[in-house]
């Protein structure tokens, strides 16, 4: 209930700005699935109806102004929503915009915005990967954020602050800070992405000590994390690489992180996307996971896909996903 009402508030808020602002948006996804799973090691699969395995399913408002002299302010709030259920956030006791919570001023200096931001590592991560920012099927996202080697500190930052440089020569760089507060330490990236044509890189390093996460777990640990990814398209395919590594502090253990993709347009609305991605302890054998997929697109807003995943980790039996799905924009 407290939730609905926030959300309300939100929205009334931003109706009642319109007539100043010179824009402001809803808009969102909301991704629903099938899949067919047996997790690694275990001794039978189960079917399940979930939400947000190709792309977490959101929603989000957004209020923009023109200041004048090409500076340029707006304001953000999006969260993650549940439509298994109707339940907001990605799991319980999730904030109600965690997806995003920003105000931003930008112009020709480049932009500096103030909030919860998207942490620019996982930016890096899902523009270098067939599956992109899929959390339920593409092996890079899944290693770099869902494993034992993940890099801590969640893909939105708290009381953060990012300053985004201008555009030069088709690379821009950016730094996200997120304050210490009353948190033992305070969050740092430094990132930079190159296009050009059909050739796009980018790099992207942190340093993680605000421990966020529930005590104890992966995503409370102190890390250093960085990665470098590269993609180029020619045409019949666009290739993908990447290559990181994860130095997890607190638990004494490095992760190195590696991938490569493909993307095969099938006529003008379909493509096949491949995705190869291990990570591998300094203490132990790598864990390897694979995903092939077909996207189809029945117009630009609505898509439906199909995905067979294996997973495989020592020690353990392969494990197998298989699943359909549809996405749709708003």
């Amino acid at each position: 209930m407290m939730k609905k009402s926030l959300l309300a508030a939100v929205v009334a808020t931003l109706a009642s700005a319109g007539a100043q602002a010179q824009s402001v948006s809803l808009y969102g996804l909301v991704d629903m699935s099938i899949v067919n799973t047996k997790a690694p090691g275990a001794a039978s699969a189960i079917t399940q109806a979930q939400s947000g395995n190709m792309t977490t399913s959101f929603y989000g408002f957004k209020s923009t102004e023109n200041l004048g002299g090409g500076l340029k302010a707006e304001a953000v709030a999006e969260g993650f929503l549940r439509n298994t259920n109707g339940a907001a956030g990605r799991f319980d006791g999730d904030p109600l915009f965690s997806r995003n919570a920003n105000v931003s001023l930008s112009g020709g200096f480049g932009s500096v915005a103030v909030g919860r931001i998207t942490n620019s590592l996982f930016v890096n991560n899902l523009i270098f990967n067939a599956l992109g920012d899929s959390f339920g099927f593409s092996p890079a996202i899944k290693m770099l954020h869902l494993s034992a080697g993940q890099a801590s500190g969640d893909t939105g930052w708290n009381e953060a602050v990012k300053v985004s440089l201008p555009n030069m020569g088709g690379v821009s760089v950016s730094v996200l800070h997120a304050l210490k507060g009353s948190r033992p330490g305070a969050n740092t990236n430094v990132s930079a992405l190159y296009f050009a044509g059909p050739l796009s890189l980018g790099a992207s390093w942190q340093e993680v000590r605000r421990r966020d996460g529930a005590p104890g777990s992966v995503g409370a640990s102190d890390s250093d994390a960085w990665q470098i990814g590269a993609a180029y398209d020619l045409k019949t395919v666009k290739l993908f690489a990447q290559v990181g590594k994860v130095d997890n502090i607190t638990f004494k253990t490095n992760y190195d992180h590696m991938g490569v993709g493909a993307s095969v347009p099938m006529g003008p609305n379909g493509k096949i996307l491949a995705q190869y991605s291990s990570m591998e302890p300094s203490n132990a054998k790598a864990s390897k996971t694979t995903s092939l997929a077909y996207d189809h697109f029945l117009s630009k807003r609505t898509d439906l896909y199909a995905v067979f995943m294996n997973e495989q980790v020592p020690g353990r039996s392969t494990g197998t996903t298989y699943g359909v799905g549809i996405r749709h924009r708003f």
